[in-house]
């Protein structure tokens, strides 16, 4: 069956603990990748999902969910000689988590392109990458494999480096593959933490003018509670841009785990229902939608809980512009 939308990436079980004490835990499938496989599906998108878990009961249970959500899994490949990974999260009052990982090596983490089903190869539209997999040595490789025939095919390439600089130690290498891949991309979504890395810049407009000389490819910033912003028109010099600003919409927060994920979601969604020439024409449009997608995962514990539908976004935007 054709696909929409293909994804790599790694998948993980998350562990999150409560910030209320004695409530235990919220076990959930998790994964920057995986999270925004989980919501294109739940908004209505036909998804496949390539990535590696143990053969094991944390790996089954992912199996069991990501097949409930209607993705195709025929590109998971289930180990028997790694562990599914674990991400433990611990939530301060904010609503903010931070996390303990415990992964398999990048090197028994690769999907190979040439064990993947070429159907879901040559029928998606869009193919999504990024986080921790997309930037470590082994599974970059193979990463840009896959965006290299693609792109051949003229798939949409979209990219969310997701960086977590504390857990990186050739922070020059890293940086020189992020921007490989940027380099490569259609569309990016990048957060503050990843516009200072790749630029150095605190200051997020000088950071994104520092960028944008080095690659070509749209790029959307994220600022949390700030919103979000599009440097649209030119691509080198803020002269050329009409600056297109979003403000986060205001819920009650019960985390923030899997917002960005769910934003980059909401853009290919968007991407795949009107195409790519009408998807760059109404980016203020399409970065509310995907605002609004953000603000309903922040309303529910873990990343994918506090989106039902497409009807339910459709329903807060109603209510939230009327």
């Amino acid at each position: 069956m054709p696909i929409d939308a293909l994804f790599l990436g790694g998948t993980s079980i998350d562990l999150i603990q409560d910030r209320q004490k004695g409530r235990g835990k919220t076990v959930s499938v998790g994964g920057s990748i995986t999270n925004s496989a989980i919501i294109a599906a739940k908004l209505g998108l036909k998804t496949g999902l390539l990535s590696k878990i143990g053969k094991d009961s944390f790996g089954n249970f992912a199996i069991d969910f990501l097949k409930s959500c209607k993705i195709n899994i025929s590109g998971i490949i289930q180990d028997s000689n790694i562990r599914t990974p674990l991400a433990i999260a611990k939530v301060d009052k904010s609503g903010v988590a931070k996390y303990t990982f415990y992964k398999n090596s990048p090197k028994d983490s690769v999907v190979p392109i040439k064990t993947t089903p070429m159907y879901l190869l040559n029928t998606c539209k869009v193919f999504h990458t990024g986080s921790s997999y997309s930037y470590q040595k082994e599974t970059f490789e193979e990463t840009l494999k896959f965006i290299k025939y693609l792109k051949k095919r003229g798939v949409f390439i979209s990219y969310d480096p997701n960086i977590r600089p504390n857990s990186i130690i050739d922070k020059a290498s890293v940086k020189n593959r992020v921007l490989k891949l940027l380099k490569l991309a259609d569309l990016a979504k990048l957060s503050e933490i990843d516009l200072e890395y790749l630029t150095g810049q605190k200051s997020p407009l000088k950071g994104l003018e520092r960028l944008k000389k080095q690659v070509n490819s749209e790029l959307v910033l994220t600022l949390g509670s700030k919103g979000s912003i599009c440097p649209a028109g030119g691509r080198r010099s803020p002269a050329g841009w009409t600056l297109i600003r979003i403000p986060a919409f205001k819920v009650k927060i019960a985390d923030t785990i899997g917002a960005g994920d769910a934003f980059t979601a909401g853009l290919i969604y968007r991407l795949i229902k009107q195409g790519g020439a009408k998807f760059f024409a109404n980016m203020k449009s399409n970065m509310t939608f995907a605002s609004a997608i953000s603000a309903l995962i922040c309303t529910q514990k873990g990343a994918n809980l506090g989106l039902k539908n497409i009807k339910q976004v459709n329903s807060f935007l109603s209510d939230k512009i009327m």
